[in-house]
């Protein structure tokens, strides 16, 4: 199936954001960054800082994952050209449940690939949540490789 990535409007935006702050949010939780009560609110806040004008933030690439005419994720990444090497900075990548494990992923990901190189940048950075097995194994498959750990531990265990 083709698989096209396609600029985001403002209706297109909302529809991000209502998906994107509720998942962050809840990743965070998940990982015991936030509390559960404030993560709606720090996740609204993070994105209003990182996209302080909406779909057209200077530098940020914000787009539709569509297959046949049918919109099922989107993407959402910045390029920094003020440093050498210069970088993309993947902030999201997101396919519906219903149509994951179909290989829409590694398509998406090739695509933004070969669309980053043709804007002249070097490397690709992202974040992985600890508990996302899934997309850990993809990016490895796809030559990522693993710079940082960050751990966490409770003092209760102490």
């Amino acid at each position: 199936m083709n698989v096209e990535l396609v600029k985001m409007n403002e209706v297109d935006f909302e529809h991000f954001l209502d998906t994107a702050v509720v998942n962050f949010a809840e990743d965070k939780v998940r990982n015991g960054s936030w509390k559960r009560e404030t993560s709606l609110e720090q996740s609204q806040e993070a994105f209003g800082n990182l996209l302080p004008d909406r779909e057209k933030t200077e530098n940020h690439y914000l787009k539709n994952i569509v297959v046949e005419g049918e919109t099922i994720g989107y993407l959402w990444y910045a390029v920094h050209k003020e440093q050498q090497p210069n970088y993309a900075y993947l902030y999201e990548i997101f396919v519906s449940a219903e149509h994951r494990g179909r290989g829409f992923g590694k398509q998406v990901m090739t695509l933004f690939m070969q669309e980053v190189k043709a804007l002249g940048i070097d490397d690709v950075w992202l974040h992985v949540f600890g508990h996302n097995n899934g997309a850990l194994k993809l990016y490895q498959q796809l030559g990522f490789e693993i710079t940082d750990y960050n751990m966490r531990a409770s003092t209760s265990l102490f």
